[in-house]
């Protein structure tokens, strides 16, 4: 393997003389992500002394799974240690998300986006490349041997040179673009490219994920031909259902946030369905194109689409700048798909600002007014006592989409809460109808 593999990196390198790479920020278009393998496992923990945020794949690979828990572990550890000593007035949070790539059916590479905000925010990127034919955590050493190493360094050195002139003179650069395992480690196999992460305060103060296109190589290794589904979006605005609601008559919202996931979202879709009923999700513009059938059938059956950001990052911890790029990659993810933009926005852990409600300007900001805590209880019997128990017209419930006992107690609620005499309508309904008046336009 490590010859084949260094004949692949000889070609990449001719890429670069070619022109055919491309230097990018290290944490890239927020439009980018991947999940191509392993189902997604959410951990949320959050209170009034910290948050965390945590999703990562589950691969049914024990090897690869064991060295994704591992670090997760790491981050988690460390970041709970130093959250006691933390000064801030806003909450530490530890923000975990992932991608996933899959080539010729036996690379699996695995990025986790480490955010964390402690005295000041802090991203980084780490990455596993797992050979699932030899069931082995591959390094930049097994792909390459020195002489293509040496190779590599060169090249990429000359790239950022011709590309970042006024950056490439300092000992920083110098050092880690220097042909060692070390600095190329950080890496990923995608289908078509090559991709290596340099971490702020390497190459750059700022991160950088160098990518090589590999395309045109059939002559230098086996590639079997996938062919992939493409999904085309709808070109018109979708049509919602005609409803019948009767503002005379009680009327809740149930909310979701977090997903789409498609086994529970699709489950509550099919609930809510065969019950005429209606709901909001809150999506995530990480997981717009994950379901992007599920997000069009939303529309269709008179449920409502809302902007929970794109990585679910406590937005007070943010700049204006960045607020702004996790609302607005949200609002084209899901236009994307729908041909719609949401015009209402709940902030991750209903954390706002005077920032953040002018970066939502011209949407609605919406909380909630019974929170269910599924994500603690994990238990379909205490989710729907805890809404039967206090709700009254005009509230907004509070759920995710990223649980067993969520899809389970949704199944029970929402019979029984029209039972009870409750419609079940959409958030932007409650607001029509007059029924709460928590959000407020900007």
């Amino acid at each position: 393997m490590k010859v084949k593999l260094c004949r692949l990196c000889i070609y990449f390198l001719l890429c670069l003389v070619c022109g055919c790479s491309q230097a990018t920020p290290l944490v890239q278009s927020l439009n980018s992500v991947h999940h191509e393998y392993g189902d997604s496992v959410h951990d949320q923990d959050y209170n009034d002394q910290r948050l965390i945020n945590i999703t990562y794949p589950k691969t049914e690979r024990d090897l690869l799974d064991e060295e994704i828990q591992a670090r997760i572990a790491y981050h988690r550890q460390a970041f709970e240690r130093e959250s006691k000593k933390a000064t801030s007035t806003e909450l530490p949070e530890l923000n975990i998300d992932y991608q996933s790539y899959i080539k010729d059916d036996r690379y699996i590479s695995i990025k986790l986006d480490v955010f964390s905000s402690l005295s000041h925010p802090q991203e980084q990127v780490e990455t596993i490349v797992y050979d699932s034919q030899e069931d082995s955590i591959l390094t930049i050493s097994d792909v390459m041997n020195d002489e293509a190493l040496n190779l590599l360094s060169d090249m990429a050195k000359e790239y950022f040179q011709n590309h970042y002139p006024d950056e490439c003179y300092t000992r920083h650069f110098a050092i880690h673009i220097a042909p060692s395992a070390h600095n190329f480690n950080t890496f990923v196999m995608r289908k078509d490219t090559l991709v290596f992460y340099f971490a702020a305060d390497t190459l750059f103060d700022y991160g950088v994920a160098w990518e090589v296109p590999y395309e045109h190589l059939d002559d230098y290794i086996d590639m079997e031909k996938e062919e992939t589904a493409v999904f085309v979006p709808y070109q018109d605005v979708l049509n919602e259902p005609i409803k019948n609601i009767d503002p005379n008559q009680p009327m809740v919202a149930l909310t979701f946030d977090d997903g789409p996931t498609r086994k529970y979202t699709e489950a509550i879709l099919d609930c809510l369905k065969e019950n005429q009923a209606s709901a909001t999700f809150f999506v995530l513009g990480s997981r717009a194109d994950d379901c992007p059938d599920l997000l069009q059938r939303m529309v269709l059956e008179g449920n409502e689409i809302g902007n929970h950001t794109f990585s679910h990052k406590q937005l007070t911890t943010l700049s204006k700048a960045n607020i702004e790029e996790e609302i607005i990659a949200t609002q084209e993810s899901i236009h994307n798909v729908t041909n719609l933009y949401p015009g209402i926005i709940r902030p991750p852990y209903g954390s706002k600002n005077d920032t953040v409600m002018e970066c939502a300007r011209g949407k609605r900001i919406v909380t909630w007014t019974i929170d269910t805590e599924d994500w603690r209880s994990k238990n379909a019997e205490a989710i729907v006592n805890k809404v039967i128990k206090d709700v009254k017209d005009g509230d907004i419930i509070l759920m995710h989409d990223l649980y067993a006992s969520s899809a389970e107690a949704v199944m029970i609620l929402v019979p029984k809460l029209q039972e009870m005499g409750f419609q079940l309508v959409t958030v932007s309904e409650l607001y029509e109808y007059g029924k709460n008046d928590a959000g407020k336009i900007m």
